[in-house]
């Protein structure tokens, strides 16, 4: 008995010896926006890595809809960080975006640099640091957006893992130095969705790559000029902790965030080669789409019950968990409504979040065969066999349960990246999409009656279903993305997969189109200078010569008159 207890306590020990000490950020504005991370530090958790999780408040939760605290995980909960005024624009910033007419692609973001400002204020006067500083940290987990991560883990002095939630964006395409190839969409460029001619557009592309480069290129003027970002968040961001007088001391040039941003180890990216266009990636960016789904569980009350009473099966309506579909227009709400009421032979789940409102609807009057809902266990629902149709916005996560269930999709994209994600369901066969601008009853329907009526479109859900589960076998995305995380921790970096650079790196990124742009934009005025240059030298020596021939003409001249 002695011996077996020595065994189990060596065998802790060396255990013991390789856990990590892991810091992770969660987003902090609603619950549903920090599940991924939170899954993350949970899963990171229970493999017996030692995780402190930093979690700012920005918008006030009522008590009965904070989830219990995370097992094992040691949360750093900061409340009670923005002023009414401040968190207010955040509440309404997808009341009115997803349904505008127009397409917002960043617009509903400036409250957010507001709010991000003035946390980063708040915790830079707190004891945070210090407190982290006491943990002994290995790795930091940072997502896309929120700067002031980036700072506070080079305070610290720690390696970072930078995850893109949204997907593959344009920001972290240029951050981890993949190749800007404009032949693809951009996620945030409004200038090139607005022509339709292929070369004008990719030159439009170029120009929004250039912008993206500027804004990351370290030198604040010119990320000035270039970025709305910069200038409302990273900049000030960036100021805050190069003027912190406890700082100075340590880091008397403290660097860009965006600097900071292209030094991370390695780049997760919310995303799957099943879905996503043909680029070429480095090695330190790493598809890990799909890690925050868990094994399905069986249905219980009243799902299972009312999925049973379908004759063809289950259509799924899920519009995104940060969407205040309360907020739509009559006109909107009544083109879902209508065409969804017409397909009587499914049984359609239509999630429209917390208050059961729609304009113009009264939801408890809804057909027998709608079930029109707060809450859905949209995993647990996508994996059953009889789901035959997902209408969504566009978030990654929904599609990746998509891919992962085979599940084909109609799109409605509503703002930031739907749009991009969408167009690559579309491009991979997975699915049709119908912009916003285009909803009607009529369209609507179509649209489902194309993906539900047409064979290549479960064909091709059911083979990348078939590809995502056997890649992963009985595993899962997450134990992929462990093993990086593990190695950046006990390696301090990345520098196996991190591709080396030097100061024509920036230049191998970009495409031929961007290159020829560049050159157009930096020769032009150089051109125009060169020809005002050659100009002013002709007139000079022109006028020089009439000089120096007047002045030689003269005293001869002079000269007769006094003979």
């Amino acid at each position: 008995m002695g011996g077996f207890r020595l065994v189990v306590t060596v065998a802790g020990l060396l255990h013991a010896a390789g856990a990590l000490n892991i810091l992770v950020f969660l987003l902090g504005t609603q619950q549903q926006e920090r599940a991924t991370m939170e899954h993350m530090a949970q899963q990171l958790a229970l493999r017996h890595h030692s995780v402190v999780s930093v979690k700012p408040i920005l918008i006030p939760e009522e008590p009965r809809l904070v989830m219990q605290r995370l097992h094992l995980v040691r949360e750093k909960t900061m409340k009670n960080l923005l002023h009414k005024t401040q968190f207010r624009p955040l509440e309404q910033a997808f009341d009115i975006a997803p349904w505008q007419s127009g397409y917002d692609y960043d617009d509903y973001l400036v409250p957010y640099y507001a709010a991000h400002n003035a946390t980063c204020a708040r915790i830079i006067n707190s004891d945070l640091i210090d407190g982290l500083r006491k943990d002994s940290l290995d790795v930091a987990l940072v997502y896309a957006g929120n700067p002031y991560q980036l700072a506070v883990a080079h305070v610290l002095g720690i390696p970072t893992v930078y995850f893109d939630l949204e997907g593959l964006t344009d920001e972290t395409l240029v951050a981890s130095g993949s190749p800007l190839d404009v032949q693809f969409p951009l996620s945030h460029c409004r200038l090139a969705s607005q022509f339709t001619n292929p070369i004008a557009s990719r030159l439009a592309a170029s120009l929004c790559f250039l912008s993206e480069i500027a804004s990351q290129s370290g030198f604040s003027p010119l990320a000035t000029i270039f970025s709305r970002r910069y200038r409302q968040m990273d900049g000030p961001i960036t100021k805050q902790f190069a003027e912190d007088y406890t700082f100075k001391k340590r880091f008397p040039s403290f660097p860009d965030v965006n600097t900071l941003k292209r030094r991370a180890s390695l780049y997760f990216v919310n995303t799957d080669p099943l879905l996503e266009f043909e680029r070429p990636l480095p090695p330190h960016v790493i598809p890990v789409g799909g890690i925050h789904i868990e094994h399905p569980r069986p249905l219980y009350s009243p799902w299972n019950e009312t999925i049973a009473k379908s004759k063809d099966g289950t259509i799924v309506v899920s519009l995104g968990t940060h969407v205040n579909n309360a907020k739509m227009s009559e006109a909107q709400a009544g083109a879902l409504y209508g065409a969804l009421s017409q397909l009587t032979n499914y049984r359609i789940i239509w999630n429209i979040g917390a208050g059961l409102k729609l304009p113009g609807i009264d939801v408890d009057k809804a057909p027998d065969h709608m079930n029109i809902t707060a809450y859905l266990p949209q995993n647990d629902v996508l994996a059953d066999k009889r789901t035959k149709l997902l209408v969504t916005n566009g978030g990654m996560s929904s599609l990746m349960e998509a891919v992962a269930y085979g599940v084909p999709v109609v799109g409605l994209p509503l703002y930031g990246v739907n749009k991009h994600n969408l167009e690559k369901v579309a491009s991979k066969g997975l699915g049709v999409v119908l912009p916003k601008s285009e909803l009607s009853q009529t369209n609507l329907l179509q649209a489902m009656k194309t993906v539900l009526e047409s064979a290549k479109f479960k064909t091709v859900a059911k083979d990348m279903s078939r590809e995502f589960k056997s890649r992963h076998g009985k595993g899962t995305v997450f134990e992929r993305a462990l093993h990086y995380i593990e190695h950046v921790g006990r390696h301090h970096g990345a520098a196996f997969y991190k591709p080396k650079t030097d100061s024509v790196s920036p230049l191998r990124q970009l495409s031929i189109e961007t290159t020829l742009l560049l050159l157009a934009i930096l020769g032009g005025p150089l051109a125009l200078a060169f020809i005002i240059l050659t100009k002013s030298i002709s007139l000079l020596s022109s006028k020089t010569s009439s000089i120096l021939s007047q002045s030689l003409t003269t005293p001869v001249k002079t000269k007769a008159k006094t003979q």
